[in-house]
């Protein structure tokens, strides 16, 4: 692509392109394009006054992204590398004799997929762990309480008065969006129940589980608020910026490269 482009058929392309991928950053765009990111910002200023997208720091994010919680196997689907890459660092984090607290979510059942076969407490709210945790010398505590179809995933008063009676040494927490302005959240109110009161339960160190295109997207339900996170991991496309963003806050962020090894598993 060129610079010929006329404004508003860029526009045109830049919202379609944001609209598939869910979050795109100002300097893709500005490559894509071959316009200079002053020019990209303007586009988006535009498009967002006009209610198509919304701006974050470093990019844009479609409008529609979270207008309604896409069901489990749909997200298992989307940007499955990233999240095996993800979930393959968060997983090198863990140590023999732990006792870990594991959220709902597609990248955290890549963790429980991911986890060394060594003495190990998993105290989870994910169903898929039921089939996931295939070494016998981790112990799986699942929390009960009410299963939802739509997240694959156990939540409700049974669920949090069982995480009453734990303390995790760390905690995964999987995520939908993740901002400077907002912190954590998800679209159901009872899913960032669980996760919130996992995060009460550690002791330890809260791990965000977020490929890059959650980085700057904003869920229905807060979570958790950024003060309450130690470590996120994530893939090589979020923007350089966000990080830089992320680690004047304290917060430690692990990029997990996307292998090629990874990539023909996640194409199976």
């Amino acid at each position: 692509m060129t610079n010929e482009i006329i404004p508003v058929e860029r526009q045109r392309q830049i919202l379609e392109l944001v609209d598939e991928r869910g979050v795109v950053s100002v300097h893709e765009l500005s490559e894509r394009f071959a316009v200079s990111v002053m020019t990209v910002r303007r586009d988006l200023i535009s498009l967002e006054e006009h209610g198509l997208l919304n701006r974050s720091h470093g990019g844009a994010i479609s409008r529609r992204r979270f207008q309604r919680e896409p069901y489990f196997d749909q997200k298992g689907r989307r940007n499955r590398d990233e999240k095996i890459a993800v979930a393959h660092a968060a997983a090198g984090m863990v140590e023999a004799g732990e006792t870990i607290l594991v959220n709902s979510g597609s990248t955290t059942l890549e963790l429980l997929r991911a986890l060394p076969a060594v003495e190990l407490r998993v105290v989870t709210s994910n169903a898929g762990a039921l089939t996931a945790l295939q070494s016998p010398a981790i112990e799986c505590i699942v929390v009960g309480g009410v299963y939802r179809p739509r997240s694959n995933s156990f939540v409700g008063g049974l669920a949090v008065q069982t995480l009453r009676q734990v303390f995790g040494s760390k905690s995964f927490i999987g995520v939908d969006g993740l901002t400077l302005e907002a912190g954590l959240t998800t679209p159901h109110h009872q899913e960032a129940e669980i996760a919130r009161e996992m995060i009460r339960r550690t002791r330890g160190e809260v791990i965000v589980l977020a490929d890059s295109s959650k980085i700057g997207g904003v869920a229905p339900f807060v979570t958790a608020t950024l003060d309450e996170v130690d470590i996120v991991v994530t893939d090589s496309g979020i923007d350089d910026e966000y990080r830089s963003a992320l680690e004047e806050r304290g917060i430690r962020v692990i990029v997990a490269p996307v292998s090629h090894a990874q990539k023909a598993v996640s194409d199976d």
